[in-house]
């Protein structure tokens, strides 16, 4: 009766949850750790290389967070953005097995945001730093150097953020017509 070792079929779904798109942050990880590894063989490092106008390759080496933040710090930082985006990644698994996975507006930026983060907590945790190499910039401002891990990030923030401010809410009725 809809019961199989024990546990209810909709036991299990619920226990998956969005973890299938974890399919697409493995995706996410390999391209990242692939073109890292491209632009160390291929620059030399703070020498930009002209792509196209407003648009340079340039390695560098992002030793604190976003935009530089704590960079200049005496080595403490690797430790606390290790254990800081380890727990950060633990809370974004469990938040996608608990969203069904045909909610693709919370499933999608949660796995962006799981690839790009764990892209970065590998550069950290084996070179204590993480590699940036894409130089966005006008006239002589440039864009902080980031990396794939990194549009990653800022891509699914942005989509968290849009459908917590836009996105279509369900109302009392709906939910629980759903129960």
């Amino acid at each position: 009766m809809g019961r199989e070792n024990g546990v209810r079929g909709s036991d299990r779904r619920s226990a998956i949850g969005g973890w299938p798109w974890l399919i697409l942050a493995v995706v996410l990880i390999v391209l990242d750790q692939w073109t890292k590894q491209i632009a160390v063989g291929a620059l030399a490092y703070g020498q930009p290389i002209a792509v196209v106008p407003g648009l340079n390759w340039t390695l560098v080496h992002n030793y604190g967070s976003a935009f530089g933040f704590l960079n200049d710090g005496a080595g403490w930082q690797r430790w606390f953005f290790l254990v800081l985006s380890g727990l950060i990644m633990l809370a974004l698994l469990e938040w996608l097995r608990r969203t069904p996975k045909s909610r693709w507006d919370i499933c999608l930026p949660l796995t962006l945001l799981i690839g790009g983060g764990i892209g970065n907590l590998i550069d950290r945790a084996y070179l204590g730093y993480v590699i940036d190499f894409v130089d966005v910039y006008y006239d002589r401002w440039h864009w902080p150097a980031f990396n794939l891990a990194d549009s990653g990030i800022t891509v699914g923030i942005v989509m968290l953020l849009w459908h917590e401010f836009f996105g279509q809410r369900e109302t009392a009725v709906e939910k629980a017509g759903t129960r």
